[in-house]
């Protein structure tokens, strides 16, 4: 399966969503997700210890819709343990080995058996290879061999009020911000607005910070 099908296939499993734009990724959609994400990586800001810890929830997304769903990203620093332990789910099936050491960070998503084991790419601050660990979750595991390795580009905005975090091959792309400080409505839309993205959709609607609706349908 290529990097494109195996992403493809774990988004639509990560959130239990089958509403991934798939109608507008082919080839050349790949090529424009991918300057899609190298030009995210312009003046590229990402620091592991601004990210791991507290839950990042997701507020609007691309080419994928959540809608009332409230769905959080974790991100952890590896341990060798973790690593150990993805590796061995995931060797037998993966097309090509990264250097599985080199690992940074363990990202886990929706419910915790839902997770992405990060590996930093070359390129700018926030490039990342990624391996999904198809095994864990219970699901069919995937042909030996058959799974790619897939990219990322991930940024932080706005003084680290928001995330970023895009697939490079199917263009999902995610907007995240801490749920004990959820943005308001016109900081989310304006962010969206910057960002230059394009029609995207919001996503845990309805949801409520001190004062205002956080989104509106």
């Amino acid at each position: 399966m290529s990097a494109l099908q195996i992403g493809l296939v774990f988004t639509i499993l990560l959130f239990k969503c089958d509403q991934v734009n798939s109608q507008k990724i082919g080839d050349s959609a790949v090529k424009k997700n991918e300057k899609m994400c190298q030009k995210l990586g312009v003046n590229p800001f990402f620091e592991i210890d601004l990210v791991v810890g507290k839950p990042w929830r997701i507020y609007y997304t691309w080419n994928m819709q959540l809608d009332t769903k409230c769905l959080d990203l974790i991100f952890k620093n590896t341990t060798t343990e973790i690593v150990r332990r993805v590796s061995n789910d995931m060797y037998k099936y993966m097309a090509e080995q990264p250097t599985w050491d080199a690992a940074t960070l363990l990202v886990t998503m929706g419910k915790a058996d839902h997770e992405l084991l990060m590996f930093a790419d070359q390129g700018a601050a926030g490039s990342f290879m990624g391996v999904p660990n198809m095994v864990r979750d219970g699901n069919i595991p995937p042909e030996l061999s058959s799974v790619p390795l897939l990219k990322f580009q991930l940024k932080l905005l706005r003084e680290s009020r928001f995330l970023i975090k895009m697939d490079c091959h199917i263009g999902v792309v995610l907007l995240a911000a801490r749920p004990d400080r959820p943005p308001y409505h016109a900081e989310l839309l304006s962010t969206v607005a910057i960002l230059g993205l394009g029609d995207g959709y919001p996503a845990c609607v309805g949801e409520k910070n001190s004062d205002e609706h956080m989104l509106l349908k």
